[in-house]
């Protein structure tokens, strides 16, 4: 009866991709396993977001480095840490030649900023 309710509750686009199971064990198993190779996917798409994003200005400088902030956390939440410098360094590099003086500003002090740091210092 429970395999049934599970069958039922999940979409028919999901169900079509996992192999016939005869129990309910089985079958979550099954979509477990479907869903743990899709990871590698996640993560890549997840990677070329945050190397590939740059600001075009729709919204404010502080929405896109938290844009950037979320996909470095949703990559933590894949097991793949990315840290905090180089985040700022995407960050840094994401930004438009308007935003040179600030990132000759960072080239040429000894520490490093944190985010934090960076989103009040581009806020302002």
């Amino acid at each position: 009866m429970s395999f049934m309710v599970i069958k039922r509750t999940i979409s028919e686009t999901v169900r079509g991709g996992i192999t016939a199971c005869d129990k309910a064990k089985d079958f979550m198993e099954a979509v477990g396993a479907k869903f743990r190779e899709s990871e590698k996917a996640e993560m890549g798409n997840l990677m070329t977001t945050l190397t590939s994003l740059k600001f075009n200005g729709d919204k404010s400088v502080r929405e896109h480095i938290f844009k950037l902030v979320e996909t470095a956390t949703k990559l933590k939440d894949l097991e793949a840490p990315v840290d905090e410098a180089f985040v700022v360094h995407m960050a840094l590099t994401s930004l438009p030649s308007s935003f040179d003086q600030l990132k000759i500003s960072y080239n040429t002090q000894k520490e490093k900023w944190t985010l934090d740091e960076l989103i009040s210092i581009c806020a302002q």
